[in-house]
């Protein structure tokens, strides 16, 4: 892990940046545990002007945009920024350019759904996949019936693949977790947020 203070993290952050958040509480601990991984929630980095901002999916919030240094104060030292990789090939020479005007493509996507409520209704579904037995039941692997009751981690698979690529194949943007994104070979680890003042 490499922390860096926020007043240094705020020039390296670009925008559409995936924020990672390493949370603790009850409820963060039950996401990691379901996702198997050590993320319980996921927003997204976007720039306002000369102001930093982390659009996200709160729960008893919905879907909003809060300035990033807000939500450092709360979540010191536990903030993983992942970025997209550049160019990705295909085969066949298909290649994907991660330009400026595509991330903000993106960040145009999630602010789109600000103002919604939060997706009880779909956290609830999530969970529901690790009760014994509802393990056995067919799962959602297909994007062409995408959710409209967002949480933190489906709000960002859904904003990536409308206007980039899936983050996740192979999983419907409704189940993916944070876990998921941070496992994902589109993005790429580089630095957690720390406090510094």
């Amino acid at each position: 892990m490499t922390l860096m203070p926020f007043s240094e993290a705020a020039s390296h952050i670009q925008e559409a940046d995936v924020l990672l958040f390493r949370g603790e509480g009850l409820i963060s601990w039950l996401i990691k545990r379901y996702g198997s991984g050590v993320h319980s929630h996921v927003g997204m980095a976007h720039w306002d002007d000369d102001n930093l901002e982390c659009v996200e999916f709160r729960e008893f919030k919905g879907g909003r945009s809060v300035s990033l240094k807000r939500v450092v104060e709360n979540h010191p030292d536990n903030i993983d920024v992942f970025r997209a990789a550049e160019l990705v090939r295909f085969g066949g020479g298909v290649e994907h350019h991660f330009t400026d005007e595509v991330a903000h493509d993106i960040t145009d996507v999630m602010q789109g759904l600000t103002g919604l409520p939060y997706g009880w209704k779909n956290f609830l579904k999530l969970g529901g996949h690790y009760l014994p037995f509802c393990r056995l039941a067919e799962q959602n692997i297909k994007d062409d019936d995408p959710t409209d009751v967002f949480v933190c981690s489906t709000a960002v698979a859904y904003a990536y693949r409308k206007a980039y690529l899936d983050p996740v194949p192979y999983l419907a943007d409704n189940a993916v977790t944070p876990a998921d994104l941070a496992r994902s070979c589109l993005f790429e680890y580089k630095f957690t947020i720390q406090k510094d003042w």
